[in-house]
């Protein structure tokens, strides 16, 4: 997994397949991720809505939640949960229906420790800075790691 921080946006590698989450602007190029609800545009490779989906190998769902859309990410290197906001019960208990644990959480603009005790991930994503006891803390603009092998790692975006 490679997570990187380009300046309004992220870029997930993930299964060797390059997802853009929330770009300003959009292109088709590559699968892009839009968890913005009110955007509604959900084509070729532009995905805005719940539901089930893939790229190659990789896995994904889609759920709605208050503003955004949070999802759920899988692959042969394990999961990886990206949510812009707050998650509702209903939607924790949605993810947990398909996965118990998540081995990877990209926050975006909010941190909530609770969300470790759900879903016991080995490495949180935030751009807040924060601590989080029993985990190292990194910072920078890019993360790779391999999601079988890392555990208790925090990384704050600068």
């Amino acid at each position: 997994m490679e997570v990187k921080k380009n300046n309004n946006y992220f870029e997930l590698i993930f299964d060797e397949e390059k997802f853009i989450l929330d770009p300003p602007t959009l292109n088709q190029e590559v699968s892009v991720i839009l968890s913005d609800i009110s955007k509604n545009i959900n084509k070729d490779k532009i995905f805005n809505s719940p539901g089930e989906y893939n790229v190659n190998d990789v896995y994904f769902w889609g759920f709605s939640n208050k503003n955004y859309f949070v999802y759920l990410f899988e692959s042969k290197e394990g999961t990886f949960l990206y949510s812009r906001e707050i998650l509702t019960e209903e939607t924790i208990k949605k993810i947990k229906s398909l996965r118990k644990n998540v081995d990877a959480l990209l926050f975006v603009d909010f941190f909530n420790k609770d969300f470790y005790s759900y879903f016991k991930p080995k490495i949180i994503l935030t751009n807040k800075d924060i601590n989080f006891e029993k985990f190292k803390k990194e910072k920078g603009d890019k993360i790779k790691a391999n999601l079988k092998k890392v555990e208790n790692l925090l990384f704050v975006f600068k």
